[in-house]
């Protein structure tokens, strides 16, 4: 792993998590025979683990984190392990898959697997605006193992054009995740690449020591608040707990768009966090 995507390994904790989710409702009505089960879910993505590395690479973390962690194969790949699947409980509304989005994002990935995983959720008939007989795909990848273009290709690989199974995305070149390296080729790296960055030596220093850890984390914190006083209070700046919420809002694309040319140069992108901002403060 590069440092950036290492980052995201090493600010996790009990309450702050560093992966993503996309959420995703889908009408099997054009499917064949108008209906798909969980076996035709789980099918189609094993079809599609050859689209992206990050389906079947997994972490090799080395002892007290000296260097960055290596990505290897998982030899011991079980698909069963990354799918699930729920039917919500009465009365089946927007108000229960809600809560189940959030229980399932709040969940701790088994970090000793691939970073990934999908969650089915059936029995959202009595949802407004969702078609009888549609489920949900929630799909959490761990942010060290993509960044926004490379999450972006793997939630689309999975999807298709029609209903024929024409596949979203062509498959890319992969990438192999490579065999677990030897102990001598870690010390060597991992010695290189400290002798080479300053930083990265002090960090693996610091946790070594969960003392030296406590106090450089009080001083970033102290550096990052210094010079900034009377910083407001507010429902955002509140000490974060490991349950997390989920809720949203529909909005009609011709209407986004609408929005978008009034401003050149604007994308859809931009009015999504306009509305997003706008909404916060």
């Amino acid at each position: 792993l590069g440092a950036q995507d290492a980052q995201f390994l090493y600010l996790q904790s009990g309450s702050t998590l560093t992966h993503v989710m996309g959420v995703y409702i889908y009408d099997p009505s054009t499917a064949p025979g108008g209906k798909v089960r969980f076996k035709d879910i789980v099918r189609h993505i094993e079809q599609r683990l050859p689209t992206s590395p990050v389906f079947l690479r997994k972490l090799y973390r080395l002892p007290f984190d000296v260097d960055h962690p290596y990505w290897v194969e998982d030899t011991d790949f079980h698909l069963e392990e990354h799918i699930t699947h729920v039917r919500l409980p009465e009365p089946g509304d927007w108000r229960q898959f809600c809560i189940q989005v959030a229980r399932h994002f709040s969940r701790r990935m088994d970090m000793s697997r691939p970073l990934w995983d999908a969650y089915v959720v059936e029995g959202l008939d009595r949802i407004e605006g969702v078609a009888p007989g549609s489920y949900a795909l929630l799909h959490r990848i761990h942010h060290a193992a993509i960044d926004g273009v490379s999450g972006a290709h793997v939630f689309a690989a999975l999807n298709d054009l029609d209903a024929k199974g024409t596949p979203a995305l062509v498959p890319k070149e992969i990438v192999e995740p490579g065999e677990t390296p030897s102990l001598f080729t870690v010390a060597a790296r991992a010695t290189f690449a400290n002798m080479t960055s300053p930083m990265r030596l002090a960090g693996a220093l610091a946790r070594l020591s969960p003392a030296i850890a406590s106090a450089a984390q009080k001083g970033l914190m102290d550096f990052q608040h210094w010079g900034k006083p009377g910083i407001p209070q507010t429902r955002f700046n509140a000490p974060v707990s490991p349950y997390k919420m989920f809720d949203a809002a529909t909005f009609a694309l011709k209407d986004l768009s609408a929005i978008r040319h009034l401003a050149e140069g604007a994308t859809i992108n931009d009015v999504v966090l306009a509305i997003c901002s706008g909404a916060l403060r």
